[in-house]
């Protein structure tokens, strides 16, 4: 039998050690991915326009659009843009709804008229006025004073003291009495 050589702890190869780090170095961690929660978005509240009739006065001639009525101050039938308002001379006219003043002219059929630009493509004209109370470039309120009731327009002086109220959405004349949520009157 072969023979067993006896080893010693001498004897045997030792490998190198390594000497250990005294500790063991720091690998980051994966970066967490932040995902932030979209912004809320803010809530908007749109509320509808608030409308206020002109004067408290009856309607003395509707909006007629294609249709002609009869205009007794010049004699003849015509059809009507605006909607005629009864006022005494001197009574307060309001603004339709929120606006900005665009114009104040003198015309020779319709007396002063006061012109208000509004959100959506809306204009409207006041005329018959007096002591008006506005200017071009001035914002003003729905329900806001205007000017006055004048004694007469030339136009249509046979009706007595009136506002002529004329509204267009888009240039396209419109009946006064569908924003204010009223009937024509029979």
């Amino acid at each position: 039998a072969e023979e067993v050589p006896d080893l010693t702890a001498q004897d045997v190869p030792v490998a190198a050690e390594v000497p250990k780090p005294e500790s063991e170095p720091e690998v980051p961690e994966p970066a967490e991915v932040q995902t932030a929660a979209p912004a809320p978005t803010p809530a908007v509240t749109v509320s509808a326009p608030v409308y206020t009739r002109p004067t408290a006065g009856a309607v003395l001639t509707p909006f007629s659009g294609d249709t002609l009525l009869f205009q007794p101050t010049m004699g003849d039938w015509r059809v009507h843009a605006g909607t005629d308002f009864s006022a005494e001379a001197g009574e307060t006219v309001l603004a339709l709804t929120d606006g900005t003043v665009q114009q104040i002219a003198e015309d020779g059929l319709y007396g002063t008229c006061v012109t208000l630009t509004h959100t959506n493509g809306l204009t409207s004209s006041y005329c018959g006025m007096d002591d008006v109370r506005v200017q071009e470039g001035q914002v003003v309120s729905a329900g806001e004073a205007l000017g006055v009731c004048a004694d007469s327009i030339p136009a249509e002086s046979a009706l007595g003291t009136h506002v002529h109220v004329q509204v267009t959405q888009n240039d396209a004349p419109i009946d006064v009495l569908t924003l204010l949520d009223e009937d024509e009157p029979e």
